[in-house]
């Protein structure tokens, strides 16, 4: 049986996809909901993403984005990756330490983010990359 390939998703992939239906984004939250790959999300992205969809949308909308994310996601907490948050700390910007640490701790191929900041490293893979990157067609946005 072939496991499923694990991927990092940052928050700006759940903001564009659950708020853009024709975005790349939303592209991977559609092949997360069918079991495409596995996807991971730090405790941070966890955190932001309810925090955005709170300030802009009614309680209701939060819960379902809430409930989505815990279905959908496996959280890994900073436990876990503490021994790479030491060894990237001061690599990278502070905002965005946990998401590398995770890929590095758990040999996470890749880090879906439009965030350039992950740039330097080989994890990072803009949504219409990972789109292409899985044989689906990708709309012409970059998110």
């Amino acid at each position: 049986m072939r496991t499923r390939p694990r991927i990092l998703l940052d928050t700006n992939v759940f903001v564009f996809g659950l708020e853009r239906p024709k975005s790349n984004s939303a592209i991977i939250l559609k092949e997360m909901c069918e079991g495409a790959f596995e996807v991971v999300v730090t405790e941070r992205v966890f955190r932001e993403t309810i925090m955005y969809f709170r300030r802009n949308y009614s309680k209701k909308t939060v819960e379902k984005v809430r409930l989505f994310l815990a279905a959908g996601s496996t959280v890994i907490p900073q436990s876990l990756i503490i021994t790479e948050l030491r060894r990237w700390k001061g690599k990278i910007k502070e905002k965005d330490l946990e998401n590398l640490a995770a890929v590095k701790a758990l040999g996470i191929r890749y880090l879906v983010s439009l965030d350039r900041h992950y740039d330097a490293f080989p994890e990072h893979i803009s949504p219409k990359q990972f789109v292409e990157s899985i044989g689906l067609k990708p709309s012409e946005t970059e998110y």
